[in-house]
């Protein structure tokens, strides 16, 4: 699996999304149910922000803020890097590196139609690994 075209050709979750009027606890429960780490922030079919575990951690447990009183658009991640699914997994990793985030929107024509996330590379490096060994023995 080299791009991203191929990693959402595999993919068989749906993608969670939410807007910014969401209270921030239904947010957190959202992720907790599906277990996932981030969702896309839509307005009107455009995203326009990711909320993620990280910004719960570092924007309102770490500052000592009540979620009970914000919305997911108070503290969601508005500068958000994506990739078109021509995108190699390779320059997903070091999007990822050098950018210290976990997660990557994929866009075409303008529109979300995925997320590609720290995990999702993992497993496919473990996939290809696993591949690798099973044709040198």
């Amino acid at each position: 699996m080299n791009t991203v075209k191929e990693f959402l050709a595999s993919r068989t979750k749906s993608l969670v999304t939410t807007t910014e009027d969401t209270p921030v606890t239904e947010a957190v429960s959202m992720m907790t149910r599906d277990n996932i780490h981030s969702l896309m922030v839509m307005k009107d079919d455009q995203m326009i922000g990711i909320f993620t575990d990280r910004d719960y951690v570092h924007k309102i447990v770490a500052t000592q803020r009540d979620p009970a009183q914000l919305r997911v658009g108070d503290v969601m991640t508005k500068e958000v890097t994506t990739v078109s699914p021509d995108t190699s997994i390779k320059t997903c990793i070091e999007l990822m590196h050098d950018g210290k985030f976990r997660h990557l929107p994929i866009t075409e024509a303008g529109q979300v139609i995925g997320m590609i996330s720290m995990t999702d590379v993992m497993k496919i490096l473990i996939d290809f690994h696993d591949q690798d060994i099973e044709t040198y023995f």
